[in-house]
């Protein structure tokens, strides 16, 4: 908690001490990023690259934290950040706790995990009374894995181990090639890397888990309801941008590094591949009612997702 704390502390002063020059006309937003990952930040680099933001009347200050939903939760409520772009379900239990923040769009709209397996699997009948490696014992990652084995015919405990891997990425990999586990889910980016070693894809949790939206737009209700039309315009600009890497991949990823987003530019292009078609402001009602059943609730999904600002943007009345 104390380590939460101080993270949160030193956060708000490098966004307070590091704020944008921007047009004397444009509003200036801080976006907070929850990941590294570019299917996070390459819309919002292509908005800023191509100029979306600024049609709408935009400075838009995308910050990217690699952090956790209760440190977003503080920066919004905080004023330190008017907007986040992070996970659906860490946004819904923020919510659910009690935080003033509201859902009002779309980003990722589905789990882009893909399950790798060490080689010489193939299927996931290969996975029975076998170990799966995560990171992060409920966390979204953990869902992914368990709920879509489970739609393939595989239940945790009986079927196979889930085995938590501190470290990350890196140490889930390091086991998979020592054989301590036969799986671990990888996103994109990551799972073009484990191709280029043979290793194969097992289950590709975006065709199982299509319900479930991976990230969001989420802002406090007080900054929507003063603020409703840069609510619209950052959805608006967003989806322009989705359209633009959908139709230019290359150039997209271009802008992605002139933006300062990093990676290996060639794996990174391979890996849109995968995920151009998932990028959406779209969202209903449904998906957030598939996101609660992870949280185990069953409040009305107005609470915590209001469409208003994403039909405006739109253009749906």
């Amino acid at each position: 908690m104390k380590r939460s704390v101080l993270t949160l502390i030193i956060i708000i002063a490098v966004l307070a001490n590091n704020g944008p020059v921007s047009a004397a006309d444009h509003a200036v937003l801080t976006v907070a990023l929850v990941s590294t990952s570019w299917n996070t930040g390459l819309p919002t680099a292509v908005a800023r690259g191509m100029g979306y933001f600024a049609q709408e009347g935009l400075e838009v200050r995308p910050v990217t934290l690699a952090s956790s939903g209760p440190i977003m939760m503080a920066l919004l409520m905080s004023g330190q950040a008017q907007i986040v772009i992070a996970g659906g379900v860490a946004i819904l239990r923020g919510i659910a706790r009690g935080a003033p923040v509201v859902i009002i769009g779309g980003h990722l709209s589905r789990m882009s995990y893909a399950l790798m397996g060490a080689k010489g699997y193939k299927s996931v009948s290969d996975l029975k009374g076998r170990i799966v490696g995560i990171t992060g014992i409920g966390g979204l990652g953990e869902f992914a894995v368990t709920e879509s084995l489970k739609r393939n015919g595989l239940i945790k405990d009986r079927d196979y181990t889930l085995l938590n891997i501190e470290g990350g990425t890196a140490a889930r990999m390091a086991a998979l090639r020592a054989g301590k586990v036969q799986a671990v889910p990888l996103t994109p980016g990551q799972w073009v890397q484990a191709e280029k070693e043979g290793l194969p894809v097992i289950l590709d949790t975006r065709d199982s888990l299509a319900e479930f939206p991976s990230t969001v737009v989420a802002s406090t209700r007080e900054f929507t309801i003063a603020h409703s039309d840069q609510a619209v315009s950052f959805l608006r600009a967003e989806s322009k941008a989705m359209d633009f890497i959908r139709q230019n991949k290359d150039k997209a990823i271009a802008m992605g590094k002139a933006q300062g987003l990093r990676g290996d530019l060639a794996v990174e292009r391979k890996a849109l591949d995968y995920y151009a078609e998932d990028l959406d402001i779209k969202l209903t009602q449904s998906n957030i009612a598939a996101l609660l059943k992870i949280v185990d609730s069953s409040e009305p999904t107005g609470k915590y997702f209001d469409e208003t600002y994403l039909n405006q943007a739109l253009g749906k009345k």
